[in-house]
């Protein structure tokens, strides 16, 4: 049988992967679709990388595994990653190369027999020299996951992140040290705190965890490594084989240079590459003792497959709600799928199990038969908010602590300038002063109210779109800002800016204040007098610090399902407005509407919905519907709110 990558990596996950794959596609046990097993894999590492950047969208809402046909707009960008990675590759290794980021299958393969089955892997960036080979795997992830540093200041954390002069923390110890473009694991022995070397540690750890956020990746080359090197053996040949991921460099500030055609062209900057090499030799050799565990496991699957009618406990392995959520998830959790939303067990705020019950996390919950919220016992609900969740949900009725919300509308200065940005995080900067994955701003839609309750849907309103994709439009953007918000004579805003989850806006204006210095006290100025629908909604421990309950929600109703997303809030409060049927419903179909602004092939995200967007004139409507109704939204749940208290 042939073993590609990802199959390994699924078949391995637990007994139940491998008769399911078989049940669904019995003929293709001998045939690996190598072109759409890399599709796949990018587009889950696109997947990924988007989640990692901040990106607001339904803030805490679960992630949707099904695959995602948009998302296909974002491969181009993948593939001139893996370019990119190659140009830089070039620079810091000898010898020849061979890579093709269009056609898997003229990239260098390595198959390995074991026990009957053919182990095979393709590397993305194949270099060899005189000093031997050089395997790099591409991956369309920053580094900044990797290059975490312990520092003991007496961060609550233990661990935390240097600024790009590495003076952030107190001492620091990093996982990684920088050689040039190469980062290199740290083995030297750490001189810091005993608290900051057992933290640095377990960071160490977690490299050799599969399942954890650092750990991937590293598996990934790890199983390359384990063929790429039995396979030199089989053949005879000992030369000496390096293994790196190349990833984007999150240092990376693009200087804005073109080539004749007006392409972006990523030159080094200040020392700094669009991509770095992370050394992964002590790190996959390290796993090999796992790897090997695995393909016994694996072989051991695949000679006794297991009954797929008998139970299988679920686990990390499942990434339930995660972007590697199994395929088969539905199945093992059968119980579990028929459970409306607002009666999952796992659904209660803040779920890291219940120590009364000796459930550790919501796979045990699911393992002991706890599949709907009154499943679990009010015994077991020893914080208050699980209390209050479950009485709404027993009794059908909401909370609200008209306290806290009263507060909350006193801190507020009119008018209330409700605002929502639109952006679009592509993993190679696109403009001046980005750096990979920076969430660039393309439209914005601003509410105005006056007074309480004033605010008319269309003539309050202002919006900007950018009228092309591949324009910087971010002065013109800046301008419009400016203009639509009024200030005191002294600088300060006049009233209130308000929106779902402000960090977010508070941090992309202060980016926008770095690059147009010229603007960046009136933009400054905007962020210094913010409010959070939130903290009005959720809580703000901080704000609420004096007051009663301040460790508790502000509101609570059994269809927020445990969720303050404004998808969620929205139909709670006012049930007569919604998203359902809109031609670009959410962030991630906002900014796929974007770039394929000129794009010949129509645009759907709704099967049910029938207004398919052909023309760009089509897609900038929907925009801009779209982006009115987040803010608008924003208006229509303050008046709910003010009914209530």
């Amino acid at each position: 049988m042939y073993i590609s990558k990802t199959r390994f990596i699924n078949w391995t996950r637990c007994p139940m992967y491998f008769p399911m794959e078989l049940k669904h596609n019995p003929s293709g046990k001998h045939d690996i679709d190598i072109e759409r097993e890399h599709r796949m894999e990018m587009l889950e590492e696109l997947s990924e990388s988007m989640a990692s950047t901040g990106f607001p969208e339904e803030d805490d809402e679960k992630y949707d595994a099904t695959p995602r046909p948009e998302l296909e707009a974002l491969l181009p960008y993948y593939n001139q990653v893996e370019d990119e990675a190659l140009k830089v590759a070039r620079r810091y290794f000898h010898g020849t190369f061979i890579a093709d980021s269009r056609n898997v299958q003229n990239q260098k393969l390595f198959e390995y027999i074991h026990n009957g089955h053919t182990y095979r892997c393709y590397v993305d960036i194949y270099n060899e020299s005189e000093q031997g080979i050089n395997i790099i795997e591409v991956k369309a992830t920053t580094n900044s996951k990797y290059i975490l540093k312990v520092c003991d200041d007496g961060c609550k954390k233990g661990l935390c992140f240097s600024d790009k002069k590495g003076n952030r923390g107190g001492t620091l110890y990093p996982l990684f040290i920088k050689d040039r473009n190469i980062w290199h694991f740290n083995t030297a022995a750490s001189t810091v705190t005993d608290a900051a070397s057992e933290n640095f540690e377990q960071k160490k750890s977690s490299l050799l965890n599969r399942y954890s956020n650092i750990g991937k990746y590293p598996h990934d080359l790890a199983f390359q490594r384990f063929v790429i090197e039995h396979a030199l053996r089989q053949a005879g040949d000992n030369r000496h084989v390096n293994y790196y991921l190349a990833v984007l460099n999150s240092e990376y500030v693009y200087d804005g240079a073109v080539d004749e055609n007006g392409k972006c062209t990523y030159n080094n900057v200040d020392g700094q590459e669009i991509v770095t090499f992370l050394d992964m030799n002590e790190t996959t050799k390290a796993y090999q003792e796992t790897i090997l565990k695995e393909i016994a496991t694996l072989e051991s699957y695949i000679s006794t497959p297991h009954d797929v009618t008998k139970k299988v406990d679920v686990g990390k392995h499942c990434a339930w709600g995660g972007n590697t959520e199994c395929l088969f998830w539905k199945h093992c959790f059968q119980k579990l799928r028929d459970v409306p939303d607002t009666n999952s067990a796992n659904r209660y705020l803040g779920f890291r199990g219940f120590i009364l019950g000796n459930i550790s996390d919501k796979y045990q919950l699911i393992n002991e038969g706890y599949y709907k919220f009154d499943d679990v016992p009010r015994e077991w609900l020893e914080k208050e908010k699980h209390l209050i969740q479950r009485d709404c949900y027993d009794n059908d009725k909401e909370y609200v602590d008209r306290d806290k919300m009263r507060y909350w509308f006193d801190q507020l200065e009119y008018p209330i300038y409700h605002f929502d940005f639109e952006t679009f995080a592509c993993p190679l900067p696109r403009f001046h002063g980005e750096e990979p994955y920076r969430q660039s701003v393309f439209e914005f839609s601003l509410h105005i109210e006056r007074e309480p309750g004033v605010c008319d849907k269309e003539n309050d309103n202002f919006i900007f779109l950018n009228e092309e994709c591949s324009d910087d439009e971010r002065r013109a953007l800046v301008n419009a800002i400016i203009d639509h918000f009024e200030f005191n004579e002294d600088g300060m805003l006049k009233g209130t800016m308000l929106a779902q989850n402000t960090g977010f806006e508070i941090g992309r204006l202060k980016e926008l204040a770095k690059l147009f210095p010229e603007y960046r006290d009136k933009l400054l100025a905007i962020c210094d007098k913010s409010a959070d629908l939130l903290h009005l909604l959720r809580n703000n421990r901080e704000m609420y610090k004096d007051m009663k309950n301040a460790d508790v929600f502000n509101y609570y109703h059994k269809d927020l399902s445990g969720s303050y997303s404004i998808k969620k809030t929205l139909p709670t409060l006012v049930p007569s407005l919604t998203y359902k049927g809109m031609d670009v419903g959410n962030g991630v179909q906002a900014y796929i509407a974007y770039i394929n602004y000129d794009s010949p092939t129509p645009t759907v995200f709704d099967k049910e919905n029938k207004n398919v967007m052909k023309t760009k004139a089509e897609r900038r409507e929907a925009l801009k519907r779209y982006c009115q109704q987040d803010t608008w939204a924003m208006v229509e749940i303050l008046r709910a709110v003010r009914e209530k208290i």
